[in-house]
């Protein structure tokens, strides 16, 4: 096995590790995120797939901020409950991917030798939207994995990363398993609120 399928072949591991541990709620998601987003970030480098490499930074901060969130982010400063997005917030996120794919978009039509800066821009902007959601346990943000793992599918296919492309079909399964896990959960946690 040559050195960049090895590399391809742990970040893949490790992203569906992370994933795994995300769906089940599991606090070790954060630390595997940060190992992924490390690993990921030379693939997608070596593959000229620079705001999706870029991203990868931006994974490591906001996995920083969901390990305390979710350690510290809930009512008195405890655990983080599962939580629905509120109408605000929706309005602001659908203005900041509008805003956020055309700015990068631009950027990268200009300054890189993106093959794929609409695509880059879009994806790179709703998966740093759905890794906040995420951080903060809003259950909608595996609606927003669903739709950008599915440009992702695309994009992998196009640039022949097929080890990648696996795992976002891979991300797809888990990313439905996610919404229905948290979904309930969300269920439970309203029920219990309601009972006390």
């Amino acid at each position: 096995m040559n050195p960049d399928m090895l590399l391809e072949s742990v970040a893949v591991l490790t992203g569906i590790l992370c994933v795994w541990l995300n769906v089940r709620q599991n606090i070790w998601t954060w630390p595997t995120a940060i190992i992924s987003s490390i690993l990921f970030g030379i693939v997608f480098f070596e593959a000229r797939l620079y705001t999706t490499m870029l991203l990868q930074g931006l994974f490591i901060g906001i996995s920083v901020y969901g390990w305390k969130s979710w350690l510290t982010g809930g009512p008195g400063g405890g655990i983080l409950f599962v939580t629905r997005l509120r109408q605000i917030t929706g309005l602001t996120l659908l203005l900041l991917t509008l805003v956020g794919t055309t700015g990068l978009a631009l950027a990268l039509n200009y300054i890189t030798a993106s093959d794929y800066p609409i695509l880059e821009g879009l994806t790179t902007t709703l998966s740093v939207i759905a890794s906040w959601m995420a951080a903060r346990k809003i259950l909608e943000s595996w609606v927003i994995w669903i739709v950008t793992d599915t440009i992702y599918v695309g994009l992998y296919l196009a640039t022949g990363l097929y080890l990648t492309l696996l795992l976002y079909l891979l991300y797809l399964g888990l990313a439905t398993a996610g919404f229905i896990a948290w979904r309930d959960s969300y269920r439970n946690n309203t029920i219990l609120r309601e009972a006390t």
